[in-house]
């Protein structure tokens, strides 16, 4: 009996046994598994660490890119998973089964880590940003007239490098504060390295709330999950760190310092302000109080003569009057510089006298405190004709320090009837252009960058101040029901625009009473919601803008606005629906552009016969049977599904005058049409017109006449069917093409731009395709994977001379990227007499790019080249195999191109300087550029000077037009 207990025991204890050696058996495969899935995880991502530290530490040398935040708690991730594995490896090989079994759990928990660090490094866009972004940032500055200017200029310049902790800029409207603490800004970014500087423009009807959000978006800190003003003082004193200058600009009234985190109380911070009052200077206990003066009398006329800008002398009588017009400024800069602006360009003596005269009349001057700037600014408006008056006074309604977009006030002068009504859309724009031109060139408006507008706030006080009672500008967080129902003071409005940040809603039965009101102008981007009653009274509303409102829904008594001829719904992301929009006979400006509408009622467009402008969503196909009917149409946007359709558009509208169009044919691949609307928001109007884009077609069985004939810019994108030859894919042209811009990407076929071998076989009739050729302005080659040459076959040793009209191309701007199938090139040392841009990057293959043939001459003339830009051209041995002549060049760019020997740029030494056009020569390794070989002994000496290091300056990213 005992026996058979124990052998019944043992068996058991056995199969115990068995079975736990199986268990660990698997577990130890599972685990031997797990690691090796881990190991290899692991391997990718030290790889990927390891070339991101690489590129961001040789980025980071120049001093003008700091890694992302993103990035860098990422690769100290990285390096904590790496310890942690090296420490679990260890562990495995040391302990027992037990242990193991708890490591391989740890092992799975470190294998999901990595694999989220994997995932996320995926996602990262670009590893660095601007150090300016962080730092400050240079702004757009004007020269600062007179002594007293330069003696403040060195006067904060020292106190800058003092122990104090503030200063105040005081004097009246119109002397020159901002202009002076704009220079100090742009200073201290030059000179103080170690200091950051955080200009905010302060204004009147400020909030401690707005000042916060400003200071926090600087130090990059998100505020918005806290009200409390002091508990976010708090987290902006621990944020802002040392070295930090504050500079407020145009201050009215006493800011507690303690509720903007307290920034003296910080090492190293220091605080700027400008205001009008030596009282509130005072009153912020700023340390040093600097005032900005009047210029005296003859500094007044110097800077008069300087904006005069006259090219030859005045005549004395001229000169004369002259200097008394630039006395009725009374030495205010802002006054002299309109005035002056105002009459450039005058010659007769009699209109210099009237103008005088006009000046000097007491009717002119207002009850103002800024009386003698206020009589100048309104004597240049009154200058003005019809026309100009109306588009000044229109830029007026934005808030103050709006920065305005040029091409999108010209649409809207266009839009709200404010130019010549009887002209072509295109005549619109020219008139609306040079309406702005000239406002600008008389100092009634000011640059804020190549394209962008604003107004001097004393300019738009002004402008204002003329339009009391009519206009209505509203950008602070009031409420909106107490603003809009003012009753009798604000009945004849005719324009308001809406510009509120905050959250307000329009409370449901409120409605706007005003029976003269012709424009409202909602930007507001929180508007989610507006009741059927608001738009109720509206009569006369002939121009309406929700442009980027968040509303999901519009209110039915839309439809009710008979007189409505523009209506812009133009991002407004939620709208998903409109209403019934039969009764407004009068549009003549429709704007859906990158709502989320995909689909209109049938037979929409019908309803509106003297449509001119109409915009529509690129997730929504456009119906073109309708859209051809609209015999006033002269501005389309919108997307069609294939080439037949586009060709429908064009044949139906041949006898009509369409001045611009900007359409998209989408085969496949839809993810991408938001992708275009966003580019499109961030070019604004200024998107080149004209313009078809082309997208996952198949082009084989295609008429493709329409792309030469009727477009100016064009875009291949992920499109079959094309010929080897991008000539070859359109057919025989009878007139020369319209074509300007060509643009291709990602097509599988093209290995060539002119396939040069008809021309060994004596096919004349190939230079019919040449028209085309002969007015591109642009070509764009982007990862075109088979591509080979320019023009292939170029080479060929019996090969006849290109013919003349391929020599008197008009190309002026080359672009080439990630065409990795080509050697060389193969541009001909002729071709391109009007070439001013040459963009080659990321040809792993290229050796050359261009090539002289003998007999064909000792030196290459490009006479119109600005920029030579390569980079990421691992091969490239040669840019040219003779000497380089360019006479105009301006920059060039050699970025990691290692194997290049020599730079053959000829110029002629004997003066010892280098080509007078050319500023700067960027190369991204001192010791590569030092190796280099020269045509002339002393071109190395004389062109060190221009000499740049940078190693991020040429970006090759896939350009906006190829997403």
């Amino acid at each position: 009996m005992l026996k058979q207990i124990m052998d019944s025991f043992f068996s058991k204890v056995w199969k115990k046994f068995v079975d736990y050696g199986s268990d660990t058996l698997r577990d130890k495969m599972n685990l031997k598994f797990t690691f090796e899935a881990m190991r290899n995880n692991l391997n990718s991502l030290s790889d990927k660490a390891f070339d991101v530290e690489n590129t961001i530490k040789k980025a980071e040398q120049s001093g003008k890119k700091k890694r992302k935040r993103e990035v860098e708690k990422w690769l100290e991730q990285v390096k904590m998973i790496e310890n942690q594995i090296r420490t679990l490896e260890r562990q495995v090989q040391t302990e027992g089964f037990l242990r193991k079994f708890l490591i391989g759990d740890q092992a799975t928990q470190l294998r999901v880590s990595v694999n989220k660090l994997v995932e996320q490094s995926r996602h990262f866009g670009e590893l660095l940003v601007d150090v300016y972004k962080t730092k400050g940032e240079p702004l757009l500055t004007t020269n600062l007239s007179g002594k007293m200017f330069k003696e403040n200029l060195e006067r904060i310049e020292k106190f800058l490098e003092s122990d104090k902790l503030s200063i105040g800029i005081y004097g009246m409207g119109g002397v020159g504060k901002t202009a002076l603490a704009k220079h100090i800004n742009n200073i201290i970014l030059e000179k103080y390295q170690e200091n950051r500087v955080c200009w905010i423009m302060v204004s009147q009807g400020f909030s401690i709330k707005k000042l916060q959000d400003e200071i926090a978006h600087f130090v990059g800190l998100d505020l918005f999950d806290e009200d409390n003003e002091d508990k976010r003082a708090a987290r902006l004193n621990r944020a802002i760190g040392n070295n930090f200058i504050l500079i407020l600009d145009d201050v009215w009234q006493n800011i507690c310092l303690k509720k903007l985190g307290d920034p003296l109380n910080l090492s190293g911070c220091k605080l700027i302000l400008t205001t009008r009052s030596f009282q509130l200077c005072c009153q912020m206990v700023c340390q040093e109080k600097v005032e900005v003066k009047k210029l005296h009398t003859d500094e007044a006329w110097d800077l008069f003569k300087q904006i005069l800008e006259q090219d030859i002398a005045l005549a004395p009588e001229i000169e004369e009057i002259a200097k008394n017009m630039a006395k009725v400024c009374d030495g205010l800069p802002l006054g002299i510089i309109v005035l002056a602006g105002s009459m450039r360009g005058e010659t007769s003596i009699e209109v210099w006298r009237n103008e005088l005269d006009k000046l000097r009349d007491p009717r002119t001057v207002q009850d103002d405190e800024e009386d003698e700037v206020f009589k100048v600014l309104k004597y240049s408006f009154d200058r003005l004709d019809e026309n100009h008056k109306r588009c000044f006074l229109r830029c007026s309604l934005c808030p103050k320090d709006f920065i305005m977009d040029t091409a999108h006030l010209v649409n809207r002068f266009i839009s709200e009837e404010l130019v010549n009504k009887g002209k072509s859309r295109q005549s619109q724009l020219d008139e609306g252009h040079s309406i702005l031109n000239k406002l600008v060139k008389i100092c009634l408006l000011e640059r804020a960058g190549i394209y962008p507008v604003k107004m001097h706030d004393l300019v738009r006080a002004m402008a204002l101040k003329i339009t009391k009672g009519k206009y209505m500008v509203i950008s602070d967080s009031w409420s909106l029901k107490e603003i809009l129902t003012e009753g009798d003071q604000i009945k004849d409005l005719e324009k308001v625009c809406l510009m509120c940040k905050d959250v307000i809603e329009i409370p449901d039965g409120m409605s706007l009473n005003y029976p003269n009101l012709t424009t409202l102008i909602f930007r507001w981007y929180t508007l989610k919601f507006i009741p059927d009653s608001f738009f109720s009274r509206l009569d006369n509303l002939c121009f309406l803008n929700l442009s980027s409102t968040g509303i999901e829904k519009l209110p039915n008594s839309l439809s009710n606005f008979e007189k409505l001829k523009s209506l812009d719904l133009s991002y407004c992301q939620n709208l998903v629906d409109i209403p019934d929009l039969g009764k407004l006979k009068k549009l003549k400006e429709f704007d859906l552009f990158a709502t989320a509408i995909t689909k209109l009622p049938q037979g929409l467009f019908l309803n509106f016969p003297l449509l001119e402008v109409l915009r529509l969503p690129y997730t929504m196909k456009a119906p073109v049977e309708e859209i051809v009917s609209l015999k006033f149409l002269e501005e389309f946007e919108g997307r069609v599904e294939n080439v037949s359709d586009l060709n429908k558009y064009f044949t139906c509208r041949k006898s009509q005058f369409l001045d611009m169009f900007q359409i998209l044919v989408f085969g496949w691949d839809f993810e991408r049409l938001r992708d275009y609307e966003n580019i499109r928001r961030a070019l604004g109007h200024s998107y080149r017109k004209n313009q078809v884009k082309v997208r996952g077609c198949d082009l084989k069985n295609e008429d493709l006449s329409v792309f030469v004939r009727d477009i100016r810019s064009l875009t291949l994108t992920k499109c079959k069917g094309l010929s080897n030859s991008v000539l070859d894919a359109f057919p025989r042209l009878s007139k020369p093409s319209f074509l300007k811009v060509l643009e291709i990407c990602h097509c599988q076929e093209i290995e060539c731009l002119l396939d040069n071998e008809p021309f060994l076989t004596a096919n004349l009739e190939y230079e019919s395709r040449f028209p085309l050729l002969r007015n591109l302005e642009k070509i764009a080659l982007i990862r075109l994977p088979n591509f080979i040459a320019f023009f292939q076959n170029i080479g060929a040793a019996i090969q006849p001379p290109l013919p003349q009209a391929i020599v008197s191309s008009s190309l002026r701007f080359l672009d080439i990227r990630e065409c990795n199938g080509m050697r060389k090139l193969g541009l001909p040392s002729s071709a391109f007499p009007n070439l001013e841009k040459i963009q080659i990057g990321r040809c792993n293959e290229l050796e050359e790019i261009i090539e002289v043939r003998e007999g064909e001459g000792q030196v290459v003339s490009l006479p119109k080249l600005k920029n030579l830009g390569l980079c990421d051209l691992p091969r490239l041995k040669s840019i040219c195999n003779t000497k380089m002549s360019c006479d105009a060049i301006e920059r060039i760019e050699l970025i990691r191109c290692q194997e290049l020997k020599k730079l053959p740029l000829y110029f002629d030494p004997t003066p010892n300087s280098p080509p007078q056009t050319l500023k700067e020569i960027w190369v991204d390794e001192k010791e590569w550029w030092e190796s280099l070989e020269w045509e002339h002994p002393t071109h190395s000496h004389l062109l060190q000077p221009l000499v740049r290091l940078d190693i991020c300056l040429l970006h090759v990213n896939e350009p906006e037009f190829l997403l």
